[in-house]
């Protein structure tokens, strides 16, 4: 039931029961407090001077949203993609950036600020190498009868020694 704009009486005129049904009785049943029901209900504008009900969702963590053509009031979930914006910190759970550099792996920086950096990791037989001053990306350096071979995804260890004994030690440490 709508709205209905009351009548102008002019002097003289009889009232029926049908223009006190349609002038009083239903406008009075369409105002805010008529159209609410239950606690946590929203009213909203379905049209004009039409309210309606929007009842409260039972379930948990639902937002108000507009969606669509008619933007009728409705509950539901926040969309990531579409219905956030800004960068998350840290403290909320996000990395407190809005891109990262391509081929690179997050690190937490040691500033008790908890920033998350990238580190871009782009180059073959590149590391990971922990530190006092927190993780590098590094290579292996060669030393006096090491050879190493850095390829894409791989490093090659290789020793100068009569027996390999290093080799096979350290391809049983890759490969168990």
């Amino acid at each position: 039931m709508a709205w209905t704009t009351p009548k102008t009486w002019a002097s003289g005129y009889v009232v029926l029961a049908a223009d006190l049904n349609t002038h009083l009785r239903d406008n009075l049943n369409v105002t805010a407090p008529a159209v609410m029901t239950t606690a946590g209900d929203i009213i909203y504008a379905s049209g004009a001077n039409t309210p309606a009900r929007l009842a409260k969702d039972t379930n948990a963590t639902r937002s108000l949203t507009n969606t669509g053509s008619s933007n009728i009031p409705a509950w539901a979930q926040v969309v990531l993609t579409t219905g956030v914006t800004g960068v998350l910190p840290v403290a909320n759970g996000g990395t407190n950036a809005s891109s990262l550099a391509d081929k690179a792996v997050l690190i937490t920086q040691d500033s008790s600020t908890d920033t998350v950096a990238a580190a871009v990791m782009d180059a073959n037989g590149e590391l990971l190498i922990g530190g006092t001053s927190g993780p590098a990306v590094a290579t292996l350096t060669e030393g006096a009868g090491m050879t190493i071979t850095n390829g894409d995804g791989t490093i090659t260890l290789a020793a100068a020694t009569a027996d390999n004994s290093i080799t096979v030690m350290v391809e049983a440490m890759m490969y168990g």
